[in-house]
């Protein structure tokens, strides 16, 4: 159990408490560490782009790259005087003042597995399998519940592809996540409804594991994790609060529409009312599931752009290009690819959270798992790279109308002090409200830091 300084109650200690040792009850304990919480409270929509944004093709344009690198498209001028991005998001260019962009990231893996697991976590998975848990649930773990009803952590439509998001916290801590399509009429949150002598049996049950307090240490997570489990997801399927922020049509037809009428714009206007309706980490798999790599799948939209890389941002609709082995699972989507969506739906975002007056009280995070080769490949695509790559936030007290480090001429690696996802990570739980340097892992047996990285220097206002 972690106290809201970051020490730690120890198992041992738990259990006397919930014995009264100490004269006050866990629930006591529980209510009274909450009410002492630092008041900083921060959320956060994090969009993961998955598959791997080219910096080239978004925030990090090189017109004075080397031919077969500096990409066709030409960069555009900013909010921002001498700030430019690619001329592909015209929407965001005007929006440059209120983000801050990180232009030397540097990863570890090129691999979408680890390199995700490593983004998402801020832990790179040296054994090969994720062991520490994403943000979103560390955050969930650590901070609970906000709003009764609401969940704290959410997957639109999952909590990052290729990871296994709660790692060694189990399944208590994984995101609440909702796979259908926010963009059709019949949307909606499905509700868990039970008869009421199921619910007064289920409450009989748990008053008797709360007298069991005096089990053996070892049983006293399992316990704990039980509790929280069974408690936050009954609230959560049966309060109706998640379907009433699922009402998308209570928002102006205008709003829907500059958002985008479709799976991947509503997902970003959903996630803006979960949190105003109290949920805490909202993650968004932002990847347009299009082109050749998805096969139908709801799940695996990509920015994996490994051949013809300026057709396919733009949109999977036409004709796919022929003789390529990659396009025999093409899936035809006539709507907009990957940067005119993104271009519409964060800058839209941006505004929505500033007008609502949530923009300074919500993190707006947008990456990939690594950035994209310098040089254009044969197939007329780039390919994985975890050198160098670009990553945009905002909000959440992120500094604006700043750009933080750079690549060199051929955008390949970080030409100012590198930031690693170990330091993102360090910034984003800093956002939060998470000390990292004295705030540890819940639920392990010794003491290990959420994030051995530093905040980026700058980052903050």
């Amino acid at each position: 159990m972690i106290y809201p300084d970051g020490t730690s109650l120890t198992r041992r200690e738990a259990l006397q408490v919930g014995t009264g040792l100490f004269g006050l009850s866990l629930p006591g304990y529980l209510q009274a560490a909450q009410t002492a919480q630092p008041k900083k409270d921060v959320s956060c929509i994090f969009l993961f782009l998955a598959g791997g944004p080219s910096h080239f093709e978004t925030w990090d344009p090189k017109p004075h790259a080397r031919d077969g690198i500096r990409s066709l498209w030409q960069p555009i001028s900013t909010s921002v005087p001498g700030v430019q991005i690619v001329e592909k998001m015209p929407l965001l260019s005007q929006h440059m003042d209120k983000v801050t962009v990180v232009r030397s990231w540097k990863g570890k893996s090129s691999s979408h597995s680890t390199g995700s697991q490593h983004v998402t976590s801020g832990v790179f998975p040296a054994a090969g399998k994720q062991f520490y848990p994403n943000f979103g649930c560390v955050v969930n773990a650590l901070k609970g519940t906000k709003t009764a009803g609401i969940a704290p952590h959410v997957g639109l439509p999952v909590d990052a592809r290729y990871t296994a998001s709660p790692a060694y916290l189990g399944p208590a801590y994984s995101s609440y996540d909702i796979t259908s399509d926010p963009s059709a009429s019949d949307f909606a949150i499905e509700s868990l409804s039970l008869p009421r002598d199921r619910f007064d049996g289920r409450r009989d049950l748990l008053g008797q594991i709360d007298n069991l307090s005096q089990m053996a240490e070892v049983q006293a997570k399992s316990l704990v994790a039980h509790e929280k489990f069974y408690d936050e997801a009954f609230s959560t399927l049966t309060s109706g609060a998640m379907q009433k922020a699922a009402h998308l049509d209570e928002e102006p037809l205008a709003l829907r529409e500059r958002y985008g009428m479709n799976i991947y714009g509503q997902r970003v206007l959903l996630a803006r009312r979960l949190i105003e309706a109290g949920s805490r980490f909202v993650t968004i798999n932002q990847a347009v599931q299009g082109g050749p790599y998805t096969s139908g799948n709801k799940t695996a939209g990509t920015w994996d752009n490994h051949s013809d890389i300026y057709s396919f941002l733009m949109s999977f609709g036409g004709t796919p290009p022929r003789g390529r082995a990659a396009h025999k699972n093409w899936l035809n989507y006539e709507g907009p690819g990957n940067l005119p969506q993104l271009d519409m739906s964060l800058s839209t975002l941006l505004d929505d959270l500033d007008q609502r007056g949530l923009l300074d009280s919500t993190l707006v995070v947008a990456m990939g798992e690594f950035g994209r080769t310098p040089k254009i490949n044969a197939n007329g695509g780039r390919d994985h790279y975890a050198n160098a790559g670009n990553v945009l936030l905002a909000g959440g007290g992120i500094a604006r109308g700043h750009v933080i480090g750079a690549t060199d001429r051929d955008g390949a690696f970080p030409a100012t002090r590198p930031c690693t996802p170990e330091d993102f990570a360090a910034s984003i739980y800093h956002a939060i409200g998470l000390d990292h340097r004295h705030t540890y892992f819940p639920r392990l047996p010794g003491r290990i830091r959420i994030s051995e990285g530093d905040v980026i220097e700058g980052l903050f206002a």
